[in-house]
């Protein structure tokens, strides 16, 4: 059978998939990842082309002005240049970078939401052990994954051959173009060639982020014996939960079989609820709830009630609320005071006997 051979056949359980978040297993892809990464620095590139194009042109312009081409050629010169280079470099690239940067954490945080998993990265001998990296990168899973991935890179390069195939009458007449007709022609056959690739590896991405769900929740599967071990880790022994839920059963039922012979009535849901009030004007303030229950104990009570001739009226709101609001040996609260007087004036008119008004 499979539960004595161990097959893991069950869901995880919320604790299991837990645990597994916090040592940062995952479902993530890093295919999706990258490909919406792709997709946002070439949106960001297209947007600031003409700024940086401009930039780019200021720059030359200051190299070649005649002011720098008249500076000697020594040591301060050279590094003041490569200053002035860097500054310019790191002004085009910096946004770019930082929405780089922004566009990876989005693409990440869409998939797994925000994890903070320290145990991921401590030390541990297996993730330093180098039998354990070559089976990985040369065993089944890795060969599976670098034939998918040499897939993958077919695709894209199909697509790419396509997408100049349909370009080939523009690409030919390139030659005949003025610069910036030219310039502006390679510029939207790029972006045009960008965004079939990065919709094909979208596509993929989806895919793959599909395929990571399934294999993470394969992989937490659990066998019967694991979650019957940790339901006696989080809730304890069943058995004993049982025989707990048996003994508080026993008290209530004693508790139920001294209380409601000394009840003046009960009232009803009359399926679902019972609650017994005693009130006796000498002793008490107010009508008390002596016992009350559902379902089962519901039953019992009306049984006792019976068998001790103790009145049985039916009164669906008031029951619900006092079951709901009122504990056992509580005083029933002056919202319900006329109510329950009118209840007990009906059942005292009953059996003869009269009741002083508070």
């Amino acid at each position: 059978m499979a539960e004595d051979l161990g097959d893991r056949t069950e869901d995880a359980t919320p604790k299991r998939r837990a645990e597994a978040r916090e040592e940062g297993n995952v479902a993530k892809s890093h295919d999706l990842a990258g490909a919406l990464t792709l997709l946002i620095v070439t949106l960001t590139l297209w947007a600031a082309l003409m700024t940086m194009i401009g930039q780019g042109r200021a720059l030359i312009g200051q190299s070649l002005s005649d002011e720098s081409l008249g500076t000697p050629l020594d040591a301060s010169g050279v590094g003041q240049t490569l200053r002035s280079l860097g500054s310019a470099a790191l002004r085009l690239g910096a946004p770019v970078i930082l929405i780089a940067w922004a566009g990876a954490f989005l693409s990440q945080f869409a998939q797994v939401g925000w994890v903070f998993a320290p145990k991921a990265a401590q030390p541990t001998f297996k993730k330093l052990n180098p039998i354990n990296g070559f089976r990985r990168i040369f065993g089944l899973s890795g060969m599976v994954k670098s034939g998918l991935d040499v897939v993958k890179v077919a695709i894209v390069v199909c697509v790419a051959a396509l997408s100049v195939q349909q370009d080939a009458r523009e690409i030919v007449v390139l030659p005949y173009l003025s610069t910036m007709q030219a310039t502006g022609e390679i510029g939207s056959m790029m972006l045009r060639l960008a965004l079939r690739v990065i919709a094909v590896l979208l596509v993929l991405g989806m895919l793959d982020f599909m395929y990571q769900r399934w294999k993470h929740a394969s992989d937490l599967r659990m066998t019967k014996q694991q979650v019957k071990d940790e339901m006696k880790q989080t809730e304890g022994d069943p058995e004993v939960k049982k025989r707990r839920i048996r003994i508080q059963r026993q008290i209530a039922m004693q508790r139920i079989s001294t209380a409601v012979p000394k009840a003046d009535v009960v009232v009803t849901n009359p399926e679902h609820i019972s609650v017994a009030i005693q009130y006796d004007s000498a002793t008490m303030n107010a009508p008390k709830v002596v016992a009350k229950g559902a379902d089962y104990l519901a039953l019992r009570i009306r049984h006792i009630a019976m068998q001790h001739g103790i009145p049985i009226v039916e009164r669906k709101p008031l029951a619900r609320a006092l079951y709901k609001e009122v504990a056992v040996n509580q005083e029933v609260p002056p919202a319900f005071y006329k109510a329950v007087a009118e209840i007990l004036a009906y059942v005292y008119r009953l059996s003869g006997r009269t009741v002083s008004a508070s």
